[in-house]
């Protein structure tokens, strides 16, 4: 005999081995599954056939999965990006301004350009914040990339 709470509970597990994790999606999901059973009971069908008729509505574990890939990856991506960016070439501008406020406000000798303590005082900010900056513009690239390549197909 069907038993509906065994079958959403299988369902939910599939969806789990599917790669769907968060919980708040899934709850989402679960809650649309469980509406649409109840509406499709209401209109006269019994409770294995709503339910079957829901999921093929909802659709299957992977396909939904691909779907929030798509949502999510762009968006963290563009956000990821556009932080990683801004991060590095604001520090890389504070490094500069910070710099040259100790070389012509203070007048400290570590502040002098190629000097022997300007490399060990200040020039291992340089790499970070340029790594920093260089990573957020490829990761924006590359996901300029993909979204072209998505808007041709």
């Amino acid at each position: 005999m069907f038993n509906l709470d065994t079958a959403i509970t299988e369902w939910r597990q599939q969806m789990l081995a599917a790669g769907i994790k968060t919980p708040v999606p899934l709850e989402e999901l679960e809650s649309h599954l469980r509406d649409d059973i109840e509406q499709q009971m209401q209109s006269g069908l019994n409770a294995q056939q709503a339910f079957e008729t829901a999921v093929q509505r909802i659709g299957c574990a992977n396909e939904i999965k691909s779907e929030f890939k798509k949502a999510c990856g762009t968006k963290c991506t563009a956000k990821l990006w556009w932080q990683l960016a801004w991060i590095g070439s604001f520090g890389l501008v504070l490094t500069v301004i910070l710099n040259l406020a100790g070389l012509f406000v203070f007048h400290r000798s570590s502040s002098v350009f190629f000097s022997h303590k300007w490399w060990a005082d200040w020039f291992p900010a340089y790499p970070v914040w340029i790594i920093f900056t260089l990573s957020g513009f490829a990761i924006g690239c590359a996901n300029w990339r993909l979204r072209r390549s998505a808007a041709r197909q």
